[in-house]
């Protein structure tokens, strides 16, 4: 209203006065005459700058969660009863609609690759059949038939080192099929997915080798690579794929063999099904950007210390676990991840954050002696989480000033000013909607 007021053409007196109330005004000589000049505003009192400073120092930001993951669903369809069009409510099927992206678009099939690795003589002779060099797997066929024992294998090399100065008996390269090797669970240590993409410049020698799962593609695109001086840009750019399927055959070693125009690429990840039944088992999927909701955080007992463990709950499993446990699914999360075998028997779940969570960051001191005062300036939020990862930043940052500089690339923090991780010392923080701390601590 006052500004309305002093702002009116009307009023221009009443105007001229409240800026004279309101700034400061100085004398000065403008072209011979002597002038006053506005300058700063008035401070309301002589501290106001101070205890502005303090006020937003104790100001704690609070952001509202909206976590849905998959709540019933009230669907009404129209049908007719009696003659007449009725509205009625859906009663078949589960009723959940899931509120967070499944998955991302691309769909993978796992791979059981066939790599190279070396082992010991002892190891090689469980599987003779998986020796690389040709050579020496015949020889040692040969000593089996015989039925050598391992003594004489080893004496026979040692004593003919000049015929086989290449074989190193405790470093034998075999193959081996990524799948053979299992877990405690009796699933592959490593697992391997693979999609077709389009051959783009991308493809240089090192990504060829490591990630085409064709050998028989791999020699051609190599062979073509290098025949373009291994240069990617000049070998996989649209001209230079028609030169190459034009020269495929001689790429080939003089084989035929068809166009390539995209190749099977596999990356070592872990991958979850799209579904249980059919072949829906055998198409893989990788979460979507933004789909990681929950971080555990755990605590077992090593070495008669408590330390803590850290998991990144998939989404999928989020989903199960409040399919099952509904609204009370926080308080069986722990047992829940323990069936699935996730987590192992021994460690207890401490608490479980999400991005826009408060954390409190600890002193040494406190850590010992307890949290008397909270420090305000050791409130920090969390951004973000990936596997064992976590991220976060300070509460009152709301933007970096200067991008990927003032932080890290990420613009978010991993470790404290003392090389401190986050994840081991943070506590979490209850805050009420006007900022105000409800509960520290678990």
């Amino acid at each position: 209203m006052l500004n309305n007021e002093a702002a009116h053409s009307k009023h221009n007196a009443n105007r001229y006065q409240l800026q004279r109330k309101l700034r400061r005004y100085e004398k000065t000589i403008i072209k011979g005459e002597e002038k006053e000049i506005a300058k700063e505003f008035l401070k309301p009192w002589e501290n106001f700058t101070a205890d502005v400073y303090n006020a937003l120092q104790n100001i704690i930001v609070s952001f509202k969660q909206n976590l849905r993951v998959i709540n019933r669903t009230k669907n009404h369809f129209q049908h007719f009863e009696c003659g007449k069009k009725e509205l009625a409510k859906q009663t078949k099927g589960d009723s959940w609609a899931i509120r967070q992206p499944m998955h991302k678009d691309t769909v993978y099939g796992e791979v059981n690759l066939k790599l190279k690795k070396t082992v010991s003589l002892n190891e090689v002779l469980k599987n003779l059949e998986m020796i690389v060099d040709k050579d020496l797997k015949k020889k040692i066929i040969e000593f089996q038939q015989e039925k050598r024992d391992i003594k004489y294998i080893k004496k026979y090399f040692e004593e003919n080192k000049e015929i086989w100065s290449e074989v190193n008996l405790s470093k034998i390269e075999v193959y081996y099929f990524t799948q053979e090797e299992k877990d405690e669970n009796d699933k592959p240590k490593i697992r391997y997915f693979a999609t077709r993409k389009p051959i783009d410049p991308s493809f240089t020698k090192d990504k060829i080798e490591n990630s085409v799962t064709d050998t028989a593609i791999q020699k051609i695109l190599l062979a073509h690579l290098a025949a373009k001086g291994g240069d990617p840009e000049l070998a996989f750019s649209p001209d230079g794929l028609d030169e190459m399927n034009r020269n495929i055959k001689k790429l080939n070693d003089d084989k035929p063999h068809q166009p390539i125009f995209k190749v099977r690429v596999y990356e070592k990840a872990e991958k979850i099904a799209v579904g249980n039944k059919g072949n829906k088992s055998a198409k893989f999927v990788e979460a979507a950007k933004g789909t990681n909701l929950f971080f555990a955080i755990f605590e077992t007992i090593i070495k008669g210390e408590n330390k803590r463990t850290f998991y990144t709950v998939p989404l999928n499993t989020i989903i199960d676990c409040q399919k099952k446990y509904t609204k009370d699914w926080r308080n069986n999360l722990e047992n829940f991840l323990k069936e699935l075998k996730i987590v192992p028997q021994n460690e207890k779940l401490l608490f479980v954050i999400s991005p826009n969570d408060l954390v409190y960051l600890p002193t040494k001191e406190e850590l010992q002696n307890g949290i008397s005062v909270i420090d305000k300036t050791r409130i920090y939020k969390i951004v973000s989480f990936t596997g064992k990862r976590l991220y976060a930043i300070s509460n009152y940052v709301s933007k970096s000033i200067v991008d990927k500089m003032e932080y890290t690339q990420l613009n978010k923090l991993e470790f404290t000013d003392e090389k401190i991780a986050i994840k081991e010392i943070c506590i979490p923080l209850k805050i009420d909607r006007l900022g105000n701390i409800i509960k520290v601590g678990l």
